[in-house]
């Protein structure tokens, strides 16, 4: 089963830098990955090659997450719209399927959801993802929870990004985010965390959060790489790692 992303973050900077994102998209579709998720913040600042970028995407024939270091809600509690308008844009340039931002400020009684609902009338092609960040407000479980209840009874049709490892930086519980959050998850991000918050490669032995992660959902649900992959030549081994982990798990489902 076909259901592992590779982030373009999870190489190095300076080389993704000098030879473009595109120049991964081979690498990543060799390794066996279902899709590949571009990164806005590693884009040149001046023109950016979103055409360049589809167009080795598309000979490969992955599937596209587009991810943005912008929060859907800015600190007036009010909704990000001009930003976001920007980011479905250049998504729907680049023929990427879900989009992904990070919660921001979101105040139940102050901010107008109705807003949300109403952008998203016109990106029916596109499904936008919010994650759990890093920050106290954006990876805080009450305020998530919140937003996607809100959402809910609002007939907003968001998703979440499960990052298992941002909860250690934002100081939540990952047994509690997945008890509340569960629900409106479609996407995970898997990383694993150190006690000195470094962010290191997915090891298979011992406890780790990103298998209660795995553990918790559904073994068709989609996971993303997200941690150094060094050198890039590895990509294929940390794929295969997940397709044992499924592998493993439908035996024991069976």
């Amino acid at each position: 089963m076909k259901n592992v992303i590779v982030p373009l973050n999870a190489y190095d900077s300076s080389e993704v830098a000098a030879g473009g994102q595109e120049s991964f998209v081979k690498l990543i579709a060799e390794a066996g990955a279902y899709g590949i998720e571009i990164r806005r913040e590693l884009l040149p600042a001046d023109v950016l090659p979103l055409g360049k970028i589809k167009t080795e995407i598309d000979q490969y024939g992955l599937f596209t997450v587009y991810s943005a270091p912008i929060e859907l809600w800015k600190e007036d509690y009010q909704l990000n719209q001009e930003r976001l308008n920007h980011i479905f844009q250049e998504a729907d340039i680049l023929g990427a399927k879900w989009v992904k931002v990070s919660l921001g400020h979101f105040q139940q009684d102050l901010s107008n959801i109705a807003a949300l609902k109403d952008l998203l009338v016109g990106q029916k092609d596109i499904q936008l993802l919010v994650e759990n960040d890093q920050t106290s407000y954006g990876g805080n479980v009450g305020h998530l929870q919140a937003f996607f209840e809100s959402a809910v009874d609002h007939g907003i049709p968001v998703k979440m990004t499960f990052d298992a490892g941002n909860w250690y930086y934002s100081g939540q519980e990952v047994e509690d985010a997945l008890e509340k959050l569960a629900p409106y998850v479609s996407y995970l991000h898997l990383k694993q965390v150190t006690e000195t918050l470094e962010t290191v490669p997915l090891q298979i032995d011992g406890e780790h959060s990103w298998k209660k992660a795995i553990s918790h959902f559904p073994v068709e649900i989609v996971k993303a790489l997200e941690f150094p992959i060094v050198p890039k030549e590895k990509t294929k081994d940390f794929i295969q790692m997940m397709t044992d982990i499924t592998k493993e798990r439908e035996v024991l489902v069976r």
